[in-house]
């Protein structure tokens, strides 16, 4: 049976989302932050990247999981000396499982101003939809 709650499917991405961004963090020193926020028709996934461009980001849907990773790369420090470094970089990856009911395939992924978002729609199948009550012929034996 299918989840068609976008907001348990949430809570899931949610709990997945905070464990495996945990370890990353602390492996690279630098992780973007992420909203994940679930709408009838799509849950989106809105992450942080500045300083981050598209040919150093991957996006990739295997077995049921959506990993997003990237790098963002350290400024340029030749020929000057650096009197503070505060913004991190280095390598980092988010992965979510996704759960039942929503489509893998049609996942997309845009970057603007520093923003990525990846939307993962909620199939049609899962989507609620209202049946119609139609009539039947009487069962009664015709005279």
């Amino acid at each position: 049976m299918l989840n068609t709650d976008p907001f348990a499917l949430l809570s899931d991405l949610e709990r997945h989302f905070d464990r495996a961004s945990q370890s990353t963090a602390a492996r690279s020193g630098w992780l973007p932050a992420a909203d994940v926020i679930a709408g009838e028709h799509e849950i989106r996934v809105i992450m942080d990247a500045p300083g981050v461009s598209r040919e150093d980001l991957t996006i990739e849907v295997h077995d049921g999981t959506l990993t997003i990773a990237g790098t963002r790369r350290p400024i340029d420090v030749t020929g000057s000396s650096a009197q503070r470094i505060e913004r991190g970089w280095g390598q980092w990856s988010r992965t979510l499982r996704l759960r039942d009911g929503l489509d893998a395939d049609g996942i997309q992924a845009t970057l603007a101003d520093g923003v990525l978002t990846v939307t993962i729609p909620v199939s049609e199948a899962a989507k609620p939809r209202r049946i119609e009550v139609g009539t039947t012929p009487s069962l009664t034996a015709p005279n």
